[in-house]
Order: structure tokens, then C-alpha cells, then sequence
């Protein structure tokens, strides 16, 4: 029986419920086993890595892809845009793209062209889909990434305008080798601004190309720039003489690059050279060259000029002499290309001097929107053997009105000898405040009141008269003696332009007639303080800080300058480097190599300007 019972609790319904118990027991140990979980997790994330990776890759290829058909497409349109090919422009562009691999893009080039090839823009747009490696395989649907590329070229040579600044200073008429024999620094300007001309003509304005596309103006400068009759009248100088065409615009700042084409003042005529500045010996007249305003024909400025002719031969004229003020040249070349100065442009126009082609210079500055007849490239070269010296002229209130100094002969008894000189006063107008006799004498140095100013004279007189001796008796008897007697004078007013025409300096003029009475009033007076009211001078480094802020203002415009040294001393270099538009627009050349240096910036001025 027992033997029965525990065969039951064995195999029976016992043993089943046991053995199911255990079965649940173990599955409930293995559900709570953490052992392996960190592997699955990590396979987890390695799936995910390995996605974004091939994404990421996707990504790379792409923009490597996007990159390579920017250049290929950057290329193609330079290519196409070069005025210099003469072969359809999108099948130039085609070739450079299937010669990248980029046939299958399909890209259709966009071509525009000047009616006489003034100008060729060339646009083109790439669309590119990229078929994925990775995108597609989770089930993301990226099948291809798009990119979208542009690129456009423009040569443009449209209108030009140039002033070409050239020092003919004394020392460009010296020989490269500083011999007597051999080419001058002059005649090989002439040469290379001959043929400067000449390229800029074949590029610009070559035959059967609508006129006015280039205008030159030629602006010659020594110590100062002479404008010509014509350019003076439409500047409308002052009027106080007529004995040069020379401006003062010192007296206008440098930090601006328009100058008024009205109201400026005339460069004083004559010398108002600084003697006692330079430490020289105050001279009565120096050489002609010497002058404020040292003009020739030869020197005057040819402005807003289209006739290559007309320029070739203002070319050829030239000659050398003067000192240097390259503020001054580059002040007037700037001033040629501002659109201030479209009055003057116009006055030109209808006095006949220019074109009516180029009426409409100077054209405005480059801005968006403008077409290509609207806008121009401004360039200025500035070119010199030297550096910045010395310009002088003296101040308006000085030239003409009364000059102070009075004469009892005439208005016009003016002159350095003692006779004229006896006869000379010079007012004070301090002492006449002060209730102090205001005119001083030349005759003696002596102060007079205008009641006392006068002669004494003597005549033969016959009556009865009285001497004394020397014991102090007096006798008196009759005959013929001589009476003297005081006669007034009135006082002659004399002008400045008495003074001037004398053609003395400024200096000689100040140290022989004003210094000695303005000493007896103030002995600190001296010849220098004097000068300094009355004259305009600029020098040296003065004028290098003037050339600094106009080139300033006109890069700050977007006028491209070229400088070019030739021969030049280190300060000269220095100065056209700091004016010039970068190092890749500043030459430093010797004679032999000029015509070299104008025709690389002949080739530099045909720009091209590429857009992304």
C-alpha cells in the first residue's frame, strides 16, 4: 500500500504539479538574468551609428560633388566670357564641362553681348541630384541629395575713363644714366604714354565701336598744374589777373576728391618762393621756372579727351621743367574723374573744345543697377621721377586794393631806388588807432602825421636879412638869400598790382617795403612772420600728408590708381606706394623699363569681374 502511494506522488498528479513548479521557478530565474543585455544594447547602437556615418558620407559626397561642378562651371564661364576668343561662347563653355565629366548636368549657358562686343556676360545654373548610398536603406526615402549651383562672368570694357598724372618736373629732362648723352626721362614718358594710348584705344575703342567709350585726360604738373584757357574758363577762375591758368586747391583740403567749378582761386602770378625757409639768400626774381605758376602750352591739361590724335600729340609736346607738387597733379586728376565736375565737361562741350561723345563725363560712380553705358571704370596712373617738393602762392587780399605804401609823386611811383624810395610812406593803422602819427618815412624812418608830410624848398629871395656870428652878434643887411619854405603833399595811394608788376619776389618785396616799418613796431618781426600772412606754401612732407588723404578719399570712391616711380628717390616711392590701390598696382621702374610698366597697366585696366 505504501509502495503504491509513493509511486503516485512520483508519476501521478503529484509529480506534475512539482515538475511544473520547477519549470515556472527557472523561467522566473532566466526572465530576471541580466547577463548579455549590454551586447544587444550595443548592437542597437552600432546599427544606428552605422546609419548616420553612411548619411554622413552621403553628406561628404555631395558637397565634394557640389564643390567640383562650381569650379568646373566657374571655368567655363571665365573661359566663355573672354573677350579675346572670337568662337561661339556657350560652346566654349560646353567644352570646359564635358571636359570636367559634366556632360550629363545638360547645362544650357546664358549668353549676353554688347552690340559691339563692348561686353559678354555669361550665366549658368546646374542642378545635380546625387543618388544616396545610405539613405535609402532603413527605409528613410532619401534617395539622392539636389544641389543647386550658379556661376556668372563679365568682361566688360565698356567706358573708360583715365587720367593719366605725369610729372614733367626739371629733372625728367635728365638722362636715365645722368649723362649728357643718351634718352631723357621725358622722351620716355612720351614713349610709353604713346603707346599706352594706343593699346587702350585697340581695346577699348577700337574702329566701328560706338564713340565716347574711352575718354583721357593728360595732367601734366611740376610745382603746380597749369589748366589751359579754355579749362580755366570752365572752372571759372578768379579774375583778379589773367597772367596764368594755375589754381590754388591747397586752399580747397585733400580730403575730398571733387573740386568746385566755380569760385576757385587763381595761383598768384610772379614768386612767392619761401628764400628764408630754404635758407637761402632773399632774391629780387628767380628763373621763369621758378614761378608760382611756371605755364607753357605744352603743360596745360588736355581733360575728358576721345581723339587719339589729339591725345598723341598733347603727348608729344610735352617737355620738361619746374619743381615737383604731386598733391597737387593728383588732386586734379581725381578731380577729372568725380562727376562734380560735369559742368566743366559741358562748358567744354560748347565751347568746341571736346566730343559731344563724351558729354556725359565724368559718369557716375559704379553702383548696382547700372548697364554697362551707364557706369565706367575710373582709373588714375600717377607717375613721377621725384618726390613731393615745394608750390607757393600768395593770399587773395594781397594781390590787388591798397597795398599800404603811399607816395607824393604818383600812384604809380613805385621802386626800390633811395629817389622813388624819399618820396615813400607805409600806413600804420595801429598807431592811427592809438592817436599816434601813423605814416612812416622812408626818407628817414621817421613817423609822420599826414599834415606834416611834405617838402621844404628853398628860392632866392632878395630883401633885408639878419646872421649871427659866433660871439652871438647879429647883423643885418639887404641882398639876395635864400628862404626855405615847407609845401604839404597829398598821398598817393599805391596798389598792389603797381607793386607786383614790378615782377619782384614776395620776399624781396616784404624784407625791402614792409619789414622795416613793421620792425619799428614790433623788432620780433622778421621777414619769415610776415610771409606767413601773406603767402600760400605747402612743402615736403606737408604735401605727402596731402597726397596720403586724396588718394584715401578717392580709393574710398573706388578709383583704381596705378603709381609708377621711375628713378625715384626712397620718399617718392614711398609716398606713390601708400596712394597706389595695392602692391599689385604700384611700379618701381627705371626709364628703360616705363613703356613696360604702362603697358602691363594697359592690360590690367581690361577687368573681369566673376559673381557666385
Amino acid at each position: 500500500m505504501e509502495k503504491e502511494v509513493w509511486m503516485r506522488d512520483k508519476y501521478g498528479q503529484n509529480g506534475l504539479a512539482r515538475r511544473i513548479e520547477n519549470t515556472r521557478a527557472r523561467m522566473g530565474r532566466f526572465a530576471q538574468d541580466e547577463d548579455g543585455a549590454v551586447f544587444i544594447f550595443s548592437l542597437q547602437v552600432l546599427i544606428v551609428l552605422m546609419v548616420i556615418g553612411g548619411i554622413a558620407i552621403d553628406f561628404v559626397r555631395q558637397d565634394e560633388r557640389r564643390t567640383l561642378i562650381q569650379s568646373s562651371l566657374d571655368r567655363a564661364a571665365l573661359a566663355a566670357a573672354n573677350l579675346d576668343q572670337t568662337l561661339d561662347p556657350a560652346l566654349v563653355a560646353k567644352d570646359y564641362l564635358s571636359a570636367s565629366g559634366l556632360d550629363y548636368l545638360n547645362i544650357q549657358p546664358e549668353v549676353e553681348e554688347g552690340a559691339q562686343k563692348e561686353y559678354r556676360r555669361v550665366s549658368m545654373t546646374a542642378q545635380d541630384d546625387m543618388p544616396t548610398i545610405f539613405g535609402d536603406l532603413i527605409g528613410f526615402g532619401v534617395k539622392s541629395f539636389r544641389s543647386n549651383t550658379h556661376a556668372q562672368a563679365e568682361e566688360s570694357i565698356g567706358n573708360v575713363e583715365i587720367s593719366m598724372v605725369l610729372d614733367v618736373s626739371g629733372s625728367m629732362g635728365q638722362t636715365d644714366s645722368g649723362s649728357y648723352y643718351g634718352v631723357t626721362k621725358i622722351a620716355s614718358l612720351r614713349d610709353a604714354a604713346t603707346n599706352f594710348t594706343k593699346k587702350m584705344f585697340d581695346n577699348v575703342q577700337p574702329p566701328g565701336a560706338p564713340a565716347g567709350r574711352l575718354s583721357i585726360s593728360i595732367v601734366p604738373y611740376n610745382q603746380q598744374v597749369s589748366l589751359g584757357p579754355d579749362l580755366a574758363s570752365a572752372y571759372n577762375l578768379s579774375t583778379d589777373h589773367s597772367y596764368n591758368t594755375c589754381a590754388d586747391v591747397q586752399l580747397q583740403g585733400f580730403n575730398s576728391v571733387s573740386l568746385p567749378t566755380s569760385g576757385l582761386q587763381r595761383t598768384m602770378y610772379g614768386w612767392s618762393y619761401d628764400f628764408v625757409g630754404q635758407n637761402m639768400y632773399v632774391q629780387k626774381r628767380i628763373s621763369d621756372s621758378g614761378e608760382n605758376c611756371y605755364e607753357h602750352s605744352y603743360g596745360d591739361i588736355m581733360a575728358f579727351e576721345d581723339n587719339q590724335s589729339d591725345i598723341l600729340n598733347k603727348i608729344s609736346s610735352l617737355r620738361a621743367g619746374g619743381d615737383t607738387a604731386i598733391d597737387i597733379g593728383a588732386r586734379w586728376g581725381f578731380a577729372l574723374l568725380d562727376p562734380s565736375a560735369k559742368p566743366a565737361a559741358t562748358a567744354l562741350v560748347e565751347a568746341g573744345t571736346i566730343s559731344s561723345d563724351v558729354a556725359d563725363r565724368p559718369l557716375p560712380y559704379p553702383a548696382t543697377g547700372l548697364s554697362v553705358d551707364e557706369r565706367s571704370m575710373k582709373v588714375m596712373i600717377l607717375m613721377t621721377d621725384g618726390q613731393n617738393t615745394r608750390s607757393f602762392s600768395t593770399r587773395m587780399q594781397y594781390r590787388t586794393g591798397n597795398s599800404g605804401l603811399y607816395s607824393t609823386v604818383s600812384s604809380t611811383s613805385f621802386n626800390d631806388d633811395y629817389t622813388t624810395m624819399s618820396k615813400m610812406y607805409w600806413f600804420s593803422q595801429e598807431r592811427q588807432d592809438l592817436g599816434e602819427k601813423p605814416y612812416y618815412s622812408f626818407a628817414d624812418r621817421n613817423w609822420y602825421a599826414p599834415e606834416e608830410i611834405g617838402d621844404t624848398t628853398t628860392k632866392w629871395v632878395y630883401g633885408r636879412y639878419c646872421t649871427t656870428d659866433y660871439w652871438g652878434r647879429e647883423s643885418c643887411s639887404y641882398g639876395w638869400y635864400q628862404e626855405k619854405q615847407f609845401v604839404h603833399r597829398d598821398l598817393n595811394a599805391i596798389d598792389w598790382r603797381t607793386i607786383w608788376s614790378k615782377g619782384w619776389s614776395l620776399q624781396y618785396v616784404i624784407q625791402t617795403f614792409l619789414l622795416p616799418p613793421r620792425q619799428r613796431l614790433d623788432p620780433e618781426e622778421s621777414v619769415a612772420s610776415i610771409y606767413d600772412e601773406m603767402a600760400i606754401s605747402s612743402m615736403f612732407s606737408e604735401k605727402d600728408r596731402n597726397l596720403h588723404d586724396v588718394c584715401k578719399a578717392a580709393k574710398d570712391k573706388e578709383i583704381i590708381v596705378f603709381t609708377v616711380a621711375v628713378d625715384a628717390p626712397q620718399s617718392g616711392k614711398t609716398a606713390l606706394a601708400d596712394c597706389s590701390s595695392g602692391p599689385s598696382y604700384q611700379y618701381d621702374v627705371d626709364s628703360a623699363n616705363l613703356a613696360d610698366a604702362f603697358s602691363s597697366i594697359a592690360t590690367q585696366i581690361s577687368t573681369l569681374r566673376l559673381t557666385n
